[in-house]
C-alpha cells in the first residue's frame, strides 16, 4: 500500500480524537500538578512561590521543543520522532515523581517539556498533511474541542491524587498518558508526511526554512493574532484561582466548579464553529470572533471599573463568553497561517506553536507582576489583548 493510499485510509474521526488527545499532553502537564505545590514544597524544603520555577522551565522547554521538532518531522516524518520525543516525556515523567530537590524538579520539567512539544508540532502538522485546505478549518476546531477539555479536567483530576495520594502520583498518572499514546500512534497512525525534504538537516537549512516561514507576512500576523488571542486563555488560567479564591473568597472545591464553568467556553467555541465553517468561510468567521473578542472585553472592563461589587457570577458568565470568542479565532488563524505550507509545514507549524506558547508565558508573567489580580485588571489584560487581536488579524485579512 503506498503512502497516499495508507493516509486516504485514515479513519478521520479517530484521527482527531488521537491528535486531540496528543495535543493536550502539553496542557495536561502543565496543569495537574499544580494542586501539589504545598506537598512539593514542604518535600523539597522551599518556599512554596519558588516551586513557580518548575513552570517557567517547562515554559522555556515546549517553546524551544517545538523550533527543535518542526524541522525534524518535516526532514525525517511525523511518527518516527513522535515515538521517540514520546519515550523521552515517559522517562522524564518518571523522573520528576523521583525528584528530591528544586533543582532537579526544575531541569527535569525542561526535559520533559521537551519531549512533551513534539505533539503540539505534529498534531497541527499532520492536520496539514491529512486534511484539504477548505476542511482544515474545521479538523482545527475539532481538535481544539478534543484539547478544550485538558485545561478543564486537569485542576479537578490533579486535585484528586493529590488529595488521596500524592503529588508525585500526578507524574506516575502522566507517565500511563505517554504510554497509552505511543501505543496508539505505533498501531494506529501511519506516517502521513508526502513531501520529505532530501537536503541533509543541518543548523543553515533549519535556520533558512524558520526564515522562509517568517518572511511570509501573512504568516507573522495570523499567527501574532491567534497567540495573542490564545493567552487570553491563560491570563484566565493564571488569574482565576486569585480572582475566585482571593478575591472573592470561594472555597477549593467551588473554584474548581467555578474554573470548569468558564473554561467550556472555549470548548463550546471551538465546537460551535466546526459547525459554523461548514457555511461561513473560516477567515470570516474568524474576524466575528475578534469583533466579538474586542468588544466583550472592552464592556467587562468598563462594567468592572464602574461596578466596584462586580459579582463573581458576572465574572463567570464573561469569562465563558470571552474564552468562547477565542474559539471561534484561534482554529481559524492556525489554518489561515499554515496553509502557505506544505513542504515547510513542520516549520511552519512549530514556529506557530512556540509563538503561541511564548505569548502565553509573557501573558501570565505580565498577571504575575501586577501583584493580586482583580476583575478589572484581568478584564482590562484581556481588553488589551483583543485590542491587538483584531488589528493583527484585520491587517493580515487586507493582505489576503
Amino acid at each position: 500500500m503506498n503512502k497516499n493510499t495508507q493516509i486516504k485510509s485514515i479513519n478521520k474521526s479517530f484521527l482527531i480524537v488521537l491528535l486531540g488527545l496528543l495535543a493536550a499532553l502539553s496542557t495536561l502537564t502543565i496543569a495537574m500538578y499544580i494542586p501539589g505545590f504545598h506537598q512539593m514544597a514542604a518535600d523539597f524544603k522551599v518556599d512554596e512561590s519558588k516551586i513557580a520555577f518548575t513552570l517557567t522551565s517547562y515554559f522555556i522547554g515546549i517553546t524551544i521543543g517545538q523550533l527543535i521538532y518542526g524541522p525534524i518531522i518535516d526532514h525525517f516524518g511525523r511518527r518516527k520522532p513522535l515515538i521517540i520525543s514520546l519515550l523521552v516525556y515517559i522517562i522524564t515523567s518518571v523522573l520528576c515523581s523521583v525528584a528530591d530537590s528544586l533543582d532537579m524538579m526544575i531541569t527535569v520539567r525542561f526535559l520533559q517539556a521537551l519531549g512533551a512539544s513534539a505533539g503540539m508540532v505534529s498534531a497541527m502538522a499532520i492536520i496539514t498533511d491529512v486534511f484539504e485546505p477548505q476542511h482544515r478549518a474545521k479538523a482545527f476546531s475539532l481538535v481544539m474541542t478534543v484539547l478544550g477539555v485538558a485545561p478543564i479536567l486537569s485542576p479537578t483530576l490533579g486535585s484528586f491524587f493529590v488529595a488521596d495520594y500524592n503529588w508525585e502520583s500526578v507524574f506516575y498518572a502522566l507517565t500511563g498518558y505517554g504510554i497509552i499514546l505511543i501505543f496508539l500512534i505505533f498501531f494506529f497512525l501511519p506516517e502521513t508526511i508526502l513531501y520529505q525534504s532530501k537536503d541533509k538537516l543541518s543548523g543553515k537549512l533549519v535556520m533558512k526554512n524558520y526564515g522562509d516561514v517568517i518572511k511570509n507576512k501573512t504568516f507573522s500576523l495570523y499567527v501574532m493574532g491567534g497567540s495573542l488571542a490564545n493567552s487570553v486563555i491563560f491570563a484566565f488560567v493564571s488569574a482565576s484561582p486569585a480572582i475566585f479564591m482571593g478575591y472573592y473568597k470561594v472555597p477549593p472545591k467551588q473554584f474548581a466548579l467555578l474554573y470548569g464553568i468558564s473554561a467550556t467556553g472555549a470548548m463550546a467555541g471551538n465546537y460551535l464553529n466546526g459547525v459554523l465553517v461548514k457555511k461561513i468561510h473560516f477567515k470570516k468567521m474568524m474576524m466575528i470572533g475578534a469583533v466579538l473578542l474586542m468588544l466583550l472585553t472592552i464592556s467587562f472592563t468598563i462594567t468592572a471599573y464602574l461596578i466596584t461589587d462586580f459579582p463573581f457570577q458576572l465574572v463567570i458568565a464573561a469569562l465563558f463568553l470571552i474564552l468562547m470568542s477565542i474559539g471561534l479565532i484561534y482554529p481559524n488563524t492556525v489554518s489561515s497561517a499554515l496553509s502557505p505550507f506544505k513542504e515547510l509545514a513542520g516549520s511552519a507549524s512549530a514556529m506557530n506553536g512556540a509563538m503561541m506558547m511564548a505569548m502565553s508565558a509573557f501573558i501570565t508573567a505580565i498577571v504575575g507582576l501586577l501583584g493580586a489580580p482583580t476583575p478589572f485588571i484581568l478584564f482590562a489584560i484581556m481588553a488589551i489583548a483583543g485590542v491587538l487581536v483584531f488589528v493583527f488579524l484585520q491587517i493580515a485579512k487586507r493582505l489576503g
